[in-house]
């Protein structure tokens, strides 16, 4: 879709997949990323599919969305044909391609392993060279298809996969976007077929709401994975954005001193207000939810107003200097009459 080429298909396919790819689920991907557009599938051996087996999964990153569906499908009373039964990591860009993206892969890998022991679901690996095949930085646009192709390889396996979404319900939709994400909730199920059903999870919910549903939660408060460089540190920074949108919503939660051994409390304090700042000055969904959340609970974020009114200030002191040395430029330049 890239490069507008069709595709020919040498090995079996189901017809029910084939037919969502090129009834819908095309359509949607050419409408949010203006890179691609529609192409034709062909397949020289087309079959129904098989049965759907008994296993429910969802990916696993030890993450608010991860976590929540854990809360839903694991901790609390649920059908039995919703209850999960495994976990999955996949290795698709997500840390980056080539060998530095596999390294990362696999110390991910590593340090979720002790979790999900704790938790008490097998977590299934899945590694695979697929980011090589995109430009580069291209994960975010296309990071749903992407997760759900290795979810799709386990279909042997797992009959349901429980894709965690990353907006609610009002936040979806189908636009041009720099991510799939958007709108993965409404193209996931033009997948599903006979033996395989995607579904996403967790957009009835805000990533605030997600937050304080997983917030009791013993191996979440021991084992919480935010950062956008954990891989790379095997930590949580406490000061990149994931790391405060986080503590910050904790902390109106009242729930920030129970992650204590998951971020540093006093890097995350030092640059708090700054963040405040901007949760309150940029209308970005997870900052809205930010804000309607405090309010709802009744809580004062005055560390990003004043930091507001400061900017505010140095703003009109800025103009009224400015205004001062253009006027003496122009007295000291005016001829007076004799």
């Amino acid at each position: 879709m890239l490069h507008g080429e069709s595709i020919e298909i040498d090995g079996q396919v189901t017809d029910e997949l084939l037919h969502s790819l090129t009834h819908g689920y095309q359509q949607i991907l050419a409408t949010v990323l203006s890179r691609v557009r529609e192409i034709s599938i062909d397949a020289h051996s087309v079959l129904r599919p098989a049965p759907p087996a008994a296993g429910v999964a969802t990916g696993f990153s030890a993450g608010v969305d991860s976590f929540a569906v854990l809360a839903e499908h694991h901790y609390s009373p649920v059908p039995p044909g919703l209850r999960l039964t495994h976990l999955t990591l996949f290795n698709v860009g997500a840390t980056g391609s080539g060998n530095a993206g596999r390294r990362d892969f696999e110390r991910l890998h590593e340090l979720l392993s002790p979790t999900t022991e704790q938790i008490g679901l097998p977590l299934v690996a899945v590694d695979s060279n697929l980011d090589d095949f995109y430009p580069s930085n291209f994960f975010r646009q296309s990071h749903g298809p992407r997760n759900l192709a290795a979810a799709a390889l386990l279909m042997g396996g797992i009959g349901r996969y429980l894709a965690a979404g990353s907006y609610a319900f009002r936040d979806l939709g189908v636009f041009a976007s720099p991510t799939t994400g958007h709108a993965d909730s409404i193209a996931t199920p033009l997948l599903v077929n006979s033996q395989f059903h995607p579904s996403s999870h967790g957009d009835r919910l805000t990533r605030a709401q997600k937050t304080v549903l997983i917030a009791g939660i013993p191996a979440a408060r021991q084992s919480l994975n935010v950062c956008t460089w954990l891989p790379a540190h095997g930590r949580n920074c406490s000061t990149c954005y994931k790391c405060l949108r986080t503590q910050l919503t904790l902390e109106i939660a009242g729930q920030l001193d129970a992650y204590s051994e998951r971020f540093d409390l006093d890097a995350y304090r030092a640059v708090r207000g700054k963040f405040i700042d901007r949760v309150i000055t940029i209308n970005e969904p997870y900052h809205i939810e930010i804000r309607e959340f405090a309010a709802d609970l009744g809580y004062s974020l005055p560390s990003g107003w004043s930091a507001v009114v400061r900017r505010a200030g140095r703003g009109i002191r800025h103009r009224i200097d400015l205004m001062v040395r253009r006027l003496r430029a122009v007295a000291s330049t005016r001829t007076l009459p004799e």
